[in-house]
């Protein structure tokens, strides 16, 4: 029979081996404990398709007028993304009553006595020039007009001139489509009242697409060379916002530049027009005597011009803008974290909420991708988490200014909410709704090696949808969007983007960019490998290293 093998002590081999065993256990056990990082997201089920497309249709819509840098647009969707943040219940940055009596005193009202959400910087731009600008009719009554309400300058369309008035239709002589607003009307010395566009008629020029003609920059350059005086350029509502009650006439700081079929972005504004102001349709009507918009309607209807008597009426305007600095806003929030050892280091989330405008021929660029779908998944991934926060407190931040340079992701970097120290990880999401549901690309992990492993886990942490996610590539994208500024801080930075080559969306920076061709699934799916992802930065013991460069 076998004998059993003593040990030292009288101790036999097997209780050693069995006591190794339960200290070997016992320390893989301690191995494989889950981080709290690693316990799935309590508020990971209130990111829906439902929720995201709501947001989508309120910052898409076209009476957003493309949310430009500045605009009446832009202040619409910073309204709209302040009161989400208060029900969601995010607080001001501790610094915010300071920041805003730097640039409060022409812009929102404190959200609160706590302070505000709004983040504002001042910026120089050509902005115009109310005491220098007017516009009065005479003939058979003589009317002045009111500056923002019923006129506004164009942008290096600037100077004076009184002379008689003539209707132009919508302002286009064009052989190819074999349409003529000037026929039978002479413009030289004359004031020319003209709509912006072209008519909005299904088969004539080139339907929901636009012509060269529409131009507002085409249209004056021609009135300037036959020797008009100047020009009232009427403004009118985009198309899907006729309805629209908010649709109010303010001045455009740019104009839209659309890109062709190979990406090149289109003509810019000529340096100088003859003098000009955009009019509104009711300062239209009482100038012509007679219902613009109806006036209009028609023409779109028909397609052919139209003439409006216009004998005996003299007009008088000034148009004059001037380089001057014009507050800007960034929107940002807090959500505290629940950790009181680390509830005062932060993730910082953001997602520029601008885009490009109107072009020339009153086109909007509703911007659904380009940011809407970043600023909607950045929406819903808000409401999750505040549903249940996790340790560290995690920052929202609204980027204005993205399309002009980042500018706005620049300004908060020169005036950090908080110490740069406590700053974990920045995210970004921009541009996230064209490609495959079930994949996303995400720049940032070759110069932060260690965030793979967050995406591996965030991709394990709770069913996505997501299949694939794209690291390593999109290079040349790496310093056109917001996370550039966070990562030129030294901070790790994770850039959440659509499929790839960019070159493949074609709406991408054109009017076409609307709600419609928005891939709701992807920017969901996408959102919520964003949510895990955020909630394993913020509840982690640990923290992403420094960028290699």
């Amino acid at each position: 029979m076998n004998q059993e093998q003593t040990g030292t002590g009288g101790i036999t081999l097997p209780f050693f081996l069995a006591l190794g065993g339960i200290v070997i256990a016992s320390l893989l056990s301690a191995a494989v404990q889950p981080t709290r990082g690693d316990l799935k997201g309590p508020g990971f089920p209130a990111i829906t398709e439902k929720g995201i497309s709501a947001h989508l249709a309120t910052l898409a819509h076209p009476g957003m007028e493309g949310r430009d840098t500045p605009s009446e647009g832009q202040a619409r969707a910073a309204r709209y993304l302040v009161g989400l943040y208060r029900e969601y219940g995010l607080v001001p940055a501790a610094d915010s009553l300071e920041v805003m009596g730097d640039h409060g005193e022409d812009g929102p009202e404190h959200d609160s006595k706590e302070g505000s959400f709004y983040r504002p910087f001042m910026r120089e731009v050509n902005a115009p020039d109310p005491d220098n600008s007017l516009l009065s009719v005479s003939g058979k009554e003589e009317i002045t007009f009111e500056y923002g309400k019923d006129f506004v300058p164009i942008h290096r369309a600037s100077g004076g001139c009184k002379a008689d008035l003539v209707f132009g239709g919508f302002g286009i002589d064009s052989s190819s489509d074999k349409y003529n607003d000037f026929k039978s009307v002479k413009v030289r010395g004359k004031v020319v009242l003209f709509f912006e566009g072209e008519p909005r008629h299904k088969k004539k020029f080139k339907g929901e697409e636009v012509t060269s003609s529409a131009s507002l920059w085409g249209k004056l350059n021609h009135l300037n060379k036959e020797g008009a005086a100047g020009a009232l350029v009427v403004r009118r509502a985009p198309l899907g916002a006729e309805e629209d009650t908010e649709n109010l006439l303010d001045y455009r700081y740019s104009h839209a530049r659309w890109n062709d079929e190979k990406g090149r972005r289109g003509p810019r504004q000529p340096s100088k027009s003859l003098p000009s102001l955009e009019i509104s349709m009711e300062c239209a009507s009482r100038i012509l005597g007679t219902d613009a918009s109806k006036l209009a309607a028609g023409m779109d209807r028909s397609a052919r011009p139209k003439k409006v008597k216009t004998k005996g009426i003299v007009v008088q305007l000034d148009s004059h803008t001037s380089r001057r600095e014009i507050r800007h806003d960034n929107i940002l929030g807090v959500l505290p974290g629940t950790d009181a050892d680390l509830a005062d280091e932060y993730v910082l989330l953001g997602a520029h909420y601008d885009h490009i405008g109107v072009g020339p021929a009153g086109r909007v660029g509703c911007g659904a991708n380009d940011n809407g779908s970043g600023v909607s998944a950045f929406l819903a991934v808000a409401e999750a988490l505040a549903q249940a926060p996790p340790r560290r407190s995690v920052i929202f931040a609204s980027f204005c200014g993205e399309e002009d340079g980042l500018v706005g992701a620049y300004e908060i970097t020169k005036r950090l909410p908080v110490e740069l120290s406590k700053i974990v990880c920045m995210v970004n999401l921009d541009q996230i709704g064209f490609g495959e549901d079930d994949e996303t690309s995400v720049l940032g992990i070759n110069r932060n090696p260690k965030l793979q492993k967050v995406l591996d886990r965030a991709k394990r942490l709770e069913k996505t949808g997501l299949r694939k996610v794209i690291t390593g590539k999109g290079e040349e994208l790496w310093t056109r969007s917001d996370h550039y500024a966070f990562h030129g801080l030294g901070l790790p930075v994770m850039f959440f983007f659509e499929g790839l080559p960019i070159s493949d969306n074609k709406d991408y920076h054109t009017w076409r960019d609307t709600v419609d061709r928005v891939n709701i699934p992807k920017v969901t799916n996408t959102a919520r490998m964003v949510y895990n992802t955020i909630w394993i930065l913020a509840n982690d013991d640990g923290r992403p290293p420094e960028p290699r460069d």
